[in-house]
């Protein structure tokens, strides 16, 4: 599948998420300003293939904000290395999400039922199995790539060396173990059906 298709393909199963958990998220307290997921859920994941969408995203902004978004990404990826929460990189400063069109599925699917004041999400148990088939949905449609937390995977495809390799789809994962190692990246070709996070 060429890799227009596959990004069309992502956006397509956002959309069938939505739909198919709406009778859940409807129920949501979630408002605007609400940033808990952002800040104490600990992981924001991605797939390669959602990374790249974000890159392309980014490529729009001045250079001036790149840049301090690069710092924002070096900072989050130091304090996720150190601790099991890291306030994520896109997040500003009145609590909005920069990248929200582009938004990776593990923040899609968030929402809770009642106001999560620290406690975390309270989810239903239906809307999390979508969720999960959903996730698996979008790893195999990239097939080649891999997930685990976003400000790993941008580091990753900030690597232009990997990046070549991935989106000509032969890139090995002992090249770049160095890389995906320490962050706990999951390589999805070489991970067992089931196995994948």
């Amino acid at each position: 599948m060429a890799l227009r298709e596959k990004k069309k393909r992502v956006g397509e199963l956002y959309e069938r998420y939505e739909l198919l958990a709406k009778p859940y998220t409807s129920q949501a307290v979630c408002s605007k300003g609400c940033a808990s997921c952002c800040i104490d859920v600990g992981s924001v994941g991605a797939t390669t293939l959602e990374g790249l969408i974000i890159l392309e995203y980014l490529q729009g902004w001045d250079p001036r904000a790149k840049q301090k978004m690069n710092l924002s990404l070096q900072q989050n990826r130091n304090e996720k290395l150190n601790s099991a929460l890291a306030r994520c990189a896109f997040l500003d400063q009145e609590q909005r999400c920069l990248i929200y069109p582009v938004r990776p599925f593990s923040c899609r699917r968030l929402y809770s039922v009642r106001r999560c004041d620290g406690q975390g999400p309270v989810i239903h148990r239906r809307a999390l199995q979508i969720g999960k088939q959903m996730e698996q949905a979008l790893q195999k449609l990239d097939p080649e790539g891999c997930s685990g937390h976003l400000s790993f995977v941008l580091d990753l495809m900030g690597n232009k060396e990997f990046l070549q390799a991935y989106l000509r789809g032969d890139w090995n994962s002992e090249e770049f173990r160095e890389i995906i190692q320490p962050y706990g990246l999951v390589v999805h070709k070489d991970a067992p059906t089931g196995a994948r996070s």
